[in-house]
């Protein structure tokens, strides 16, 4: 058996370069869009989006983040292994100088990846569903509102796709989430609480409450056991009100008709009389409405006699 001498030949990126798992979020290209892509990268327009590789420190090796179906594409046209070394990479006589990017843990693998390529691949309903139950496999401690923000969708969405999976056991029900703060949250929101019957010692002091206003008020006790909106007592109070509101609308209306003659009246003893005749003088000329009518004239000479009868006295 002949001695192997040298390490075999890597015929792929793949071979040495680990892909994250945020990588495989969006689905592969088939291998015609593979080689319409690397024809565009090669022969036209270069790379244009950049390779990225994230390690969580220095200490870890790095991973492809993105890019995994450009590096394909590219050693599909040239034929050539890609050699990616950031911040360039080459493939036989293909350089591509700065598009290699190195990310650590100030960026979120996933959301990155989605970021970078929920524009520019085009995913129909089913693909977005997908990627909402790949993401929420692969970081299951988000809330639905987050990842909804990832992937812009509705929490709606992503809550049924997580209880689909849940009900098949593709996911673990956890108790709290991680909020796009950083905070432990509860899974499930616990409902408000409706309004419900108060207690029997707080029901029983405000029946005596009410017992006690109506003795008060002259009015008979209210049955206990006829409660309720459509109860017959209840329709026989509001009944009692309306006509006492009748009444008391009647007795408004008539005391408004005895001021507003009141009113009328008092104006017409204001009001000068034009052709009135005086009581004194028997003489029709201008004169007021007193408690007779008496001229102007008349009024002064009686005035003046009053004033001379209480100063001769």
């Amino acid at each position: 058996m002949p001695i192997q001498t040298e390490a075999p030949s890597r015929k792929s990126w793949r071979d040495v370069l680990p892909i994250h798992p945020a990588a495989e979020l969006f689905p592969p290209m088939s291998s015609d869009e593979l080689r319409e892509l690397g024809a565009d990268i090669v022969k036209k327009n270069g790379l244009v989006a950049p390779i990225a590789l994230w390690r969580r420190n220095p200490n870890e090796p790095l991973q492809l983040l993105d890019g995994r179906n450009r590096l394909d594409a590219i050693e599909l046209v040239t034929g050539r292994t890609v050699e990616v070394g950031a911040p360039s990479l080459m493939a036989g006589d293909f350089l591509a100088t700065d598009k290699v990017l190195m990310l650590d843990k100030s960026v979120e693998p996933f959301a990155y990846v989605i970021s970078a390529n929920i524009h520019r691949r085009h995913l129909d309903a089913e693909q977005k569903r997908n990627l909402i139950a790949k993401l929420i496999k692969a970081t299951p401690e988000k809330s639905d509102r987050q990842i909804a923000e990832t992937v812009k969708a509705s929490p709606t969405t992503v809550g049924t796709v997580r209880a689909e999976m849940e009900a098949k056991g593709d996911v673990s029900k956890l108790d709290t989430r991680q909020d796009s703060k950083g905070r432990r949250q509860p899974a499930k929101r616990s409902k408000r609480k409706l309004a419900t019957d108060p207690p029997p010692e707080i029901a029983q002091r405000r029946a005596a409450a009410a017992h006690r206003i109506r003795e008060l008020m002259g009015k008979p006790p209210k049955p206990p056991d006829d409660i309720g909106p459509a109860s017959a007592g209840e329709i026989a109070r509001k009944d009692a009100e309306i006509e006492e509101l009748r009444n008391a609308k009647q007795r408004l209306e008539i005391k408004i008709a005895r001021l507003e003659s009141e009113i009328t009246e008092l104006k017409t003893r204001r009001e000068p009389a034009s052709a009135a005749r005086c009581e004194i003088c028997r003489q029709e000329k201008r004169a007021t409405q007193r408690r007779v009518f008496v001229c102007d004239l008349c009024a002064e000479i009686h005035e003046l006699e009053t004033r001379a009868g209480r100063t001769a006295r």
